[in-house]
């Protein structure tokens, strides 16, 4: 009951912040980005996750949005599973994804040195993003089925009920 209530704080929030962008809300709206059907809603959880596992703090809002307009999921899903990167945990992730990329791509990437092409600190950008989508990618793609699964038990569950 907790995470269902959270996940409502969290999308009766995106709607609040959408109260103040009609014109984003009606682009969003006609391209069914706000439908709340199981499979645009499993896209949208795909998409949130796929995003708030990447490095792109100050632009998540915006390629939620592109992503959600692009493959038609739903924008308060995907900005309510995006908040998996918080302040709190934010640190922790990216330390994570730093050491991932580094550990895999390491001996692959040589542009450390002075005269590199992108320096030592492009270097652990590079390591930080890679890692990142190693687990932004599987995490999408996983979370996007077990989604789309327990919403289409939960429909038919409520199908059923109502039925009776």
């Amino acid at each position: 009951m907790r995470v269902n209530s959270r996940f409502r704080a969290l999308r009766q929030r995106a709607h609040l912040q959408l109260k103040s962008w009609p014109r984003l809300r009606q682009l969003l709206d006609t391209t069914g980005a706000l439908r709340g059907e199981t499979e645009t809603i499993a896209r949208g959880i795909g998409i949130g996750l796929f995003i708030g596992l990447t490095p792109t703090v100050g632009f998540q809002i915006v390629l939620m949005i592109i992503g959600c307009l692009l493959m038609r999921g739903n924008f308060p899903a995907a900005f309510a599973v995006s908040w998996i990167s918080n302040p709190l945990t934010m640190a922790p992730l990216y330390w994570g994804f730093h050491n991932l990329g580094k550990a895999v791509f390491g001996r692959l990437i040589i542009f450390t040195g002075e005269n590199g092409y992108l320096g030592k600190v492009g270097n652990e950008m590079l390591f930080t993003l890679l890692g990142s989508l190693l687990i932004a990618a599987p995490s999408a793609i996983l979370g996007y089925h077990i989604a789309l699964r327990v919403l289409a038990a939960y429909s038919a569950r409520r199908k059923r009920a109502r039925q009776q």
